[in-house]
């Protein structure tokens, strides 16, 4: 019986995990957003909603991107460590930077 509780726990465990990773990589997928904005704008002008409701949304829309490249901004500092680029030393050598 416990065997049996444990599988049927196990593999709901799975699916619903399964089910998370898919919203959480669907709701940080930037395009998802811009097709957002893409059919809001349609429908605005086929006269389906109006201006106020379309400047709603792309606000709603262009928040939700900046929060994404917000959070991408984050995850690719977090990886690249302690490291950080403050400046660069150059030299030229050459006959054309000879005067």
């Amino acid at each position: 019986m416990f065997i049996l509780d444990d599988a049927l726990i196990g593999g709901l465990r799975f699916v619903l995990d399964k089910i998370a990773a898919a919203v959480d990589a669907e709701m940080n997928n930037e395009a998802t957003f811009r097709e957002r904005l893409l059919e809001a704008q349609l429908k605005v002008e086929n006269g389906e909603i109006s201006e106020d409701e379309f400047a709603a949304i792309e606000r709603d829309v262009l928040a939700k991107i900046r929060e994404i490249k917000i959070r991408q901004r984050g995850e690719m500092e977090e990886e690249a460590g302690a490291f950080k680029v403050t400046g660069v030393e150059a030299e030229f050598t050459g006959e054309e930077h000879e005067k």
